[in-house]
């Protein structure tokens, strides 16, 4: 323990060190600035990322300041957990209220569906959970959410999103803060289970350092936020602060600064509790972050900008502000490209001071901070994926300053989760990538043709130096279009997730094993008899009793498609699938909704696998190949 509390003074000290030679670095460069606009412009630049900087020391300082909960006190009252859905499909879906309703500690589970889809109804009813469904779609999710405030009857709130699979943990880990009565809303990290996502490279995923060193060191400013997910919410802070933010997309943001504003507080707690989707391609990724931004931009329009709203200490208007300002960083890259690409093609230098001396004092800066990003960070930091994902929210940032500018209203965009079609189409590159591509490359060609003596074009050190810089961006970018480009990276065609794992089954009194099982089918490696068939799955739970179509395939083995529906048996499924990403609870017997008259009316509903379906691969036919190698 001592040694951990030496290791985050010196990771403090090594920040304000940082600190200190950006301060001195930034006033040099103020006293030597002269008035041209690419100077001044460069000099903006340099100054936008000393604040960011500063803000980060300051989000960072003591992420572990928090004590953990005490028990979930006796006076804690009714309990429903919330789960929000608009388009997502059944694979997405099934595994998170299967979950949910098997949490430990009494509670009622909901699912808010904005899309008022019947399969949805039968889905949660199925799983023992209450289905709520609304006349329209005003306000998106918060307006989903404030619907089902008028009519859910409980002291706390939980919500998680269609795909966070909560943990058995989810309540009983997060109720006990509410021993305060001051405690508005307990935020747990957002994490996730498809670790090829878009966002994940190698053990990196970006947004780890959000989730477990800058979110729990807001709760040193008492300033941790709301990020719709993964969170309990007490809901008479919500009535008083009139139900949540509709002004803006990223209504759990404004709503937590409401909350502060009223004088409640809010907790991070710095545990995995749930696990979700993780956006799989560019165009998800896209449109995500680019919601967000938006939603950033419009709270900054606001009365409730936390630099001027009410009732806000300076430490939470600063730590507010962070994450607010922190999507203008794809905005200070571009310049910075566009700018390299400048004094290469045209000669022009935007410093006064001799090129030499300004890059030895960068030098400095830039190791100073990046030493402390890498302390401070507490191993969730990584250089060079860090820059690629600079310049993959390039997009994001222009698009989050045309927002700012010309204050149009933006609708709610979800995003997609889950299957997108039968094909893995490829994320096309943003304009803005390409444009800067262009600059850079066409800077380049520019210094080796001069180099050559084809061309008369701009010579000197600063240029040498800048062609170099050069080099960088191109490598960055291309590394940038090429995960966009990634074939893997395209829109998921799967409909369900696929475990490498083996279950035991009995099929006409033959034990077999299951292989790559997933909640809509399975492999075996011998072959079966083509046909409908009843297989009895043994689970955590216990046996369950799956109908589904076999056909053999063209490995020796056969492919396993589970029938539609028999939701009650799939959300068991799904359980214990899910089980080897995070603990999840298991319901016991006196609560579980299968029995043998429902599935009685579920088979008559749908008494076998479609005709057009057979022969089909439970994932995708153009998989089955993999699927029966183990994938």
């Amino acid at each position: 323990m001592n040694q951990f509390v030496q290791e985050g003074r010196a990771s403090r000290w090594v920040g304000v060190i940082a600190l200190l030679v950006t301060a001195i670095y930034l006033t040099w460069r103020l006293l030597t600035l002269s008035l041209g606009s690419a100077e001044v412009l460069f000099f903006l630049l340099e100054l936008y990322g000393g604040l960011s900087f500063l803000l980060f020391v300051f989000s960072t300082w003591d992420p572990n300041s928090l004590a953990k909960p005490g028990p979930v006190p006796s006076s804690v009252g009714r309990v429903a957990v919330c789960i929000t859905t608009y388009n997502e499909d059944e694979h997405v879906l099934l595994p998170t209220v299967a979950a949910a309703v098997a949490l430990p500690h009494d509670h009622e589970t909901w699912v808010l569906d904005d899309g008022d889809r019947p399969w949805v109804r039968h889905l949660a009813e199925s799983l023992g959970a209450t289905y709520l469904a609304r006349q329209d779609n005003k306000d998106a999710k918060a307006g989903n959410i404030n619907h089902a405030l008028t009519v859910i009857d409980a002291e706390f709130v939980a919500f998680l999103d269609a795909d966070h699979i909560p943990a058995e943990g989810f309540l009983v880990r997060t109720l006990g803060y509410f021993s305060d009565p001051s405690v508005a809303l307990v935020q747990t990290p957002q994490d996730f289970y498809n670790l090829e996502s878009f966002e994940h490279i190698g053990n990196y995923q970006e947004e780890a350092m959000f989730y477990r060193v800058i979110q729990p060191g807001k709760n040193r400013w008492k300033a941790a936020f709301w990020c719709g997910t993964s969170a309990v919410v007490r809901t008479e802070a919500l009535r008083q602060i009139g139900g949540v933010a509709t002004d803006s997309v990223t209504e759990d943001l404004l709503t937590t600064i409401r909350l502060h504003g009223k004088g409640w507080h809010t907790v991070f707690h710095n545990e995995v509790l749930a696990q979700g989707l993780a956006p799989a391609s560019y165009r998800e990724y896209q449109t995500q972050r680019n919601r967000w931004a938006v939603g950033a931009m419009q709270v900054l329009r606001s009365r409730d900008n936390p630099l001027i709203a009410r009732g806000l200490s300076l430490p939470q208007r600063l730590a507010f502000t962070a994450s607010l300002t922190g999507w203008f960083e794809g905005l200070r890259t571009f310049g910075y490209v566009v700018l390299a690409a400048s004094v290469v093609l045209t000669g022009s230098l935007p410093i006064s001071v001799d090129p030499f001396r300004f890059v030895l004092f960068h030098i400095a800066v830039l190791a100073s901070t990046t030493s402390a990003q890498l302390l401070l960070g507490r191993n969730r930091h990584q250089i060079l994926p860090a820059l690629l994902f600079e310049f993959l929210r390039i997009p994001t940032s222009l698009a989050a300053a045309s927002q700012l500018l010309s204050g149009g209203r933006s609708g709610f965009q979800v995003t997609p989760k889950g299957q997108a079609g039968t094909k893995r189409l490829r994320s096309e590159v943003p304009a803005s990538l390409l444009l800067l591509a262009g600059l850079t490359v066409g800077g380049l060609f520019v210094y080796a043709a001069t180099a050559a003596s084809l061309v008369g074009g701009p010579t000197g050190r600063h240029v040498d130096i800048t062609a170099a810089v050069l080099v960088l961006n191109l490598a960055l970018l291309s590394a940038a279009f090429h995960r966009i480009h990634r074939q893997d990276f395209g829109d998921e065609r799967r409909r369900a997730r696929r475990f490498e794992r083996q279950m035991r089954f009995v099929l006409d009194g033959v034990e077999g094993t299951l292989l790559n099982p997933s909640t809509t089918g399975a492999h075996i490696s011998g072959q079966v008899r083509t046909g409908n068939h009843s297989l009895e799955v043994f689970t955590r739970e216990g046996p369950i009793l799956m109908r589904c179509w076999i056909t053999p395939d063209d490995k020796g083995g056969s492919t396993v498609e589970f029938a539609p529906g028999q939701f009650a048996e799939r959300g068991v499924l799904a359980r214990t699938l899910y089980s080897d990403c995070l603990p999840i609870a298991v319901v016991p017997p006196e609560r579980r909704v299968i029995s043998p008259a429902s599935e009685r009316s579920d088979q008559a509903a749908q008494p076998e696998v479609p005709p057009s379906r057979r022969g089909t691969d439970p994932i995708e036919t153009s998989d089955r190949s993999q699927l029966a190698d183990g994938g």
